[in-house]
């Protein structure tokens, strides 16, 4: 199978979608301190975490008994995002080669490579975010890391949502008007987003995950339409 083919495109979204299932098995459910007037998840507050009180909302405070045990289910599941990245990367790669392949339109495949970087920028600041939590569990200045935090945060979701924005304007141009419906929220979410991190931001960055359903029934309605018909004897 080559990049572009409809059976590689599902693998990698099955991927993605069973190393999701398996992160949130690792990261703690909830915040050990309730944001006030926010409902966002603990794993996105350490990406969004813009003051030292934000870690102690996400880890609790020293005397926490739980507070070890989030620490830790917090690092294991940002350790196993290093398997996530390349499986959304290659996902969004391989949907567009087949794009390309499928319109003829070479251009297509720079969407794709938007599914790469965004995945090199997670990486980054997983990265980051590793030795802020050092620093919290050590008693250490985190500032320096909180500042460089949201670069790569949101180039990656920029970047992923820009992808959405890309699938949608394919189908478009494809009249599959139903998938192109379905890719629209991310874009358009994106900017709301940014500005209200703690509030759409978590709605913003869910919908990502829509233009990889789209991308998968694209692929699986197209390898469907591609199966020989049963002969009726």
């Amino acid at each position: 199978m080559k990049l572009g083919d409809h059976r590689l495109t599902l693998l990698f979204f099955v991927l993605t979608l069973g190393m999701l299932g398996v992160m949130r098995g690792y990261f703690p459910p909830d915040l050990a301190i309730p944001l006030a007037g926010s409902e966002i998840r603990p794993v996105l507050l350490l990406e969004f975490a813009s003051t030292p009180s934000h870690l102690v909302n996400i880890f609790g405070e020293a005397g926490d008994p739980q507070r070890a045990a989030r620490i830790t289910g917090m690092t294991v599941g940002n350790r196993l995002d290093y398997l996530l990245m390349p499986s959304y990367g290659l996902l969004t790669l391989s949907f567009f080669f087949g794009i390309a392949r499928e319109t003829g339109g070479r251009f297509w495949r720079l969407f794709g490579w938007m599914g790469i970087a965004a995945a090199v920028s997670d990486g980054i600041e997983n990265a980051i975010m590793f030795a802020m939590v050092d620093s919290f569990v050590a008693g250490t200045d985190v500032t320096g890391a909180m500042l460089a935090l949201p670069y790569p945060v949101w180039i990656k979701f920029g970047l992923l949502s820009a992808t959405c924005g890309g699938a949608a304007w394919a189908f478009f141009t494809m009249r599959r008007f139903w998938l192109a419906m379905i890719c629209l929220p991310a874009p358009l979410l994106f900017v709301p987003g940014l500005l209200d991190p703690f509030g759409l931001a978590p709605i913003t960055t869910s919908t990502i995950a829509l233009g990889w359903i789209a991308m998968a029934l694209h692929a699986a309605t197209r390898l469907k339409a591609t199966q020989p018909s049963p002969d009726p004897g």
